[in-house]
């Protein structure tokens, strides 16, 4: 409480510019405040990183530099807890947090060793060869032939694709340098990060229960790997920088700033990809990384790797072995950028304990997977099944080599997208396997993909109904060609009903039938000559126009002509041939008992006017029948059209109100229409049915009571076929909403007392 209220009591500008201190070190520091403690310090951008390291190094008192990252633009420290206290106070520092080390726990089976603790808890030297020839088994991969047929890497490396002129980097616990599986490998650069030498062999400090070097070496020979007919390590031909960052002395510590610095001094040499089967999630200090800190922000190995795709550098890191539970990856797995490595086993099976997404920010993780059950790998002098995140991962890495050997300009981005394509579980990723198991073969001949050009939905609705299909695969090798296509093309987004299905050599396709209006799905799927496959997904929807659209009384509100022959208007898309051109079967329709009174056939102007006169002061509707080929689509207008007479009336009259009853076919107020045949005093009104006049019309605001003789209620052009004030929509004069019911329209003028029944039904 004494702190808190020490905080709160500061000047506010002098508050901001404290650094943010993790909550679990103030704890340590007032308890223990002789205890040294690592810690990751943040600077503000402004501040050097030389600069500040060189004065926290100097003050002395047991205070010592470790690493130093530009990246991140900090640097990790031992000090006593009394030197962290003390730099919490540093203006030029922006965040102090501790530096992860690992606890030790139990593995959830020891099938499934948990990655980054010491990463193989059982003596891995103890035990027969669990991976010997088996008969009939091939002379070359032996029983490691699993990974190459699961991920479809045997038409790479059956054509000697080998990774030749990759560079990968390893992070891991050591490396066998001198195991004569790693034969004729070249490796480019090695940095021991524990002891800060250039040995990641076992050295003699590293003697304990474990054999430090074993887990690394077990990864590296998924890379690199050769025993005859019984392990073949996927990218031989890759040069490799080994960087041995995890500790598993008995004091068990595992730092962070061992990867940082790796991911530094890597890219430094120059690398392509780095692969780590190591995660940082809960450690031995008293500190971990909240779930909801697992936002791809926060843990310092998941900025630093973030940071090294944007430098170019492609990086693969296992999801870990702590599923199945929800949100269980660790860091930096959840970084953005990454490709997260689950595991399965050989029939495509997740394994159970491989680690589950999201990230805490909802992103899907893993990423993908790749086997991890039973994998064969080089352990000590023999070849043993090993299981987890930790072999998966290298065995993704090592097919990403060959993909980067074959398109060497691909982006770490666009190797995520590639592989993203070419993935088993493409159309429904989640977060328990990500996109799935990627298919190399697949991806080297279509990396491109298969790109949809044409038709769009993007481009909006289509300009023809018979539109020409494209798509591209981009370059494929020549010893993929010739590329087939299916393609289809439906009006649902399934596919179930395709309107086409064919086979085609080509990458376009021509449609000779017209597509009906709604919309439009389509999809091409790639077979290569040598077997592999891709598709464009689904494209779609796609708006498809109407083959006829009326520019002429085709107002929902209605339309009046001022003509009893009126000119017919309409606008249709583009049709090529075959089909032919569109022809039109025009008709005119009473709307009073739907009786047609006029119709045309076989007309190809998109004009027509009528030859012969409509009866006046009579509503009507017109539709079209369009023809393409033997395929036929109706266009009816959206409301009805009025004939008007222009001639003044030969007798007062009131006509029935339209539409009766009302609301209906979406007009929400009904229409009054009378006739004057002489000028004089007017009176319409709207009562009840004891006569209780409801609203009156006339006279009134629009109307003065002496009218002239003529014709009232009557829209004008494409107005709409009813004057809007003589339009009543079931309101009082006060304008409150009257309840259903029978009313009566009432036209008084001299010598003439007229009623019509209006049914209101209400609102």
């Amino acid at each position: 409480m004494r702190q808190l209220f020490w905080l709160v009591l500061l000047p506010a500008g002098l508050a901001a510019q404290r650094p943010a201190v993790s909550p679990v070190l103030p704890r340590i520091w007032t308890r223990l405040p002789d205890t040294t403690l690592s810690a990751w310090v943040f600077l503000r951008p402004q501040a050097s990183l030389a600069t500040v390291s060189d004065r926290i190094a100097a003050t002395g008192g047991g205070v010592r530099v470790r690493v130093r990252s530009r990246w991140l633009h900090a640097i990790s420290i031992d000090a006593p807890a009394r030197a962290l206290r003390a730099l919490s106070q540093d203006r030029d520092l922006r965040r102090i947090q501790p530096l992860g080390r690992f606890r030790l726990v139990q593995p959830l089976s020891s099938r499934y060793p948990l990655e980054g603790e010491p990463p193989l808890l059982r003596n891995p030297t103890a035990g027969p060869d669990s991976c010997g020839v088996t008969p009939g088994g091939d002379p070359v991969l032996g029983p490691s032939e699993m990974p190459y047929r699961r991920l479809n890497l045997r038409p790479l490396t059956d054509q000697g694709v080998n990774g030749t002129g990759v560079r990968i980097g390893i992070f891991d616990t050591g490396f066998d340098t001198q195991n004569p599986a790693f034969g004729g490998v070249t490796v480019t650069a090695q940095h021991d990060f524990v002891y800060g030498d250039g040995v990641v062999r076992n050295q003699s400090s590293d003697d304990s229960l474990f054999s430090a070097h074993s887990h690394g070496t077990a990864v590296w020979s998924l890379f690199a790997g050769d025993v005859p007919g019984r392990l073949r390590g996927i990218a031989r031909g890759a040069t490799y920088l080994l960087a041995k960052t995890e500790d598993v002395r008995t004091e068990k510590r595992v730092e962070e700033d061992n990867y940082v610095a790796a991911l530094e001094w890597a890219d430094s040499i120059g690398v392509d990809i780095v692969s780590s089967s190591l995660g940082y999630l809960a450690f031995d200090n008293g500190f971990s990384y909240s779930p909801s800190q697992l936002n791809g922000d926060v843990a310092v190995t998941t900025v630093a790797a973030d940071s090294a795709v944007k430098r170019g550098i492609l990086v693969v890191t296992a999801a870990g072995n702590s599923g199945p539970g929800f949100r269980t990856i660790q860091t930096p797995g959840d970084a953005d950028s990454v490709l997260t490595i689950g595991a399965e086993d050989s029939l495509g099976n997740i394994a159970c304990c491989s680690s589950r997404g999201p990230a805490a920010d909802g992103r899907i993780k893993p990423d993908f997977t790749a086997p991890g059950v039973a994998v064969c790998v080089v352990v000590g002098a023999t070849v043993n099944r090993l299981d987890g995140t930790s072999f998966a991962t290298p065995l993704l890495a090592a097919s990403t080599a060959l993909l980067k050997q074959q398109q060497p300009t691909l982006t770490p981005i666009g190797m995520r997208t590639v592989l993203r394509n070419m993935a088993s579980n493409r159309a429904t990723p989640d977060t328990i396997r990500g996109w799935g198991t990627p298919d190399f073969g697949a991806a080297v001949v279509f990396t491109a993909g298969v790109t949809p050009l044409a038709p769009l939905p993007s481009s909006g609705t289509l300009t023809t109904v018979t539109p020409r299909f494209s798509w591209t695969v981009g370059s494929v090798p020549a010893s993929a060609q010739p590329v087939g296509y299916r393609l289809r093309i439906a009006k649902d987004s399934a596919l179930t009903a395709p309107l086409i299905d064919t086979a085609l050599a080509v990458d376009t396709f021509a449609l000779q039938r017209a597509l009906k209006p709604g919309s439009l799905f389509w999809q091409v799927d790639a077979t290569a000559a040598t077997g592999e496959t891709a598709t464009t997904g689904i494209v779609g929807p796609i708006p498809v126009p109407a083959w006829a659209t009326l520019t002429a009384f085709n107002n929902p509100a209605g339309s009046v002509s001022n003509t009893p022959q009126p000119t017919f208007t309409w606008t249709s898309p583009a049709v090529s041939t075959p089909p032919g051109l569109f022809t039109y079967d025009l008709g005119v329709q009473r709307v009073s008992n739907g009786v047609y009174v006029f119709g045309v056939v076989g007309l190809r102007d998109t004009t027509f006017t009528l030859p012969q006169p409509l009866e006046l002061n009579t509503t009507y509707r017109w539709d079209l029948v369009v023809h393409a080929g033997s395929d036929t689509t109706r266009v009816r207008s959206q409301g009805p059209f009025l004939v008007a007479d222009g001639g003044l009336p030969t007798a007062t009259l009131l006509y029935q109100n339209f539409p009766n009853p009302f609301p209906a076919n979406g007009r929400d107020a009904t229409c009054l229409w009378f006739d004057v045949a002489t000028a004089g005093v007017v009176e319409l009104d709207i009562v009840d049915l004891r006569g209780n006049p409801v609203r009156r019309f006339v006279p009134g605001p629009d109307f003065p009571a002496i009218l002239e003789a003529g014709r009232y209620g009557r829209g004008t052009g494409s107005a709409g076929i009813c004057d809007t004030r003589l339009m009543w929509d079931g309101r009082a004069d006060d304008g409150h909403l009257l309840p259903a019911g029978v009313y009566l329209a009432k036209l008084k003028v001299p010598g003439l007392l007229v009623f019509k029944r209006i049914v209101f039904r209400g609102k």
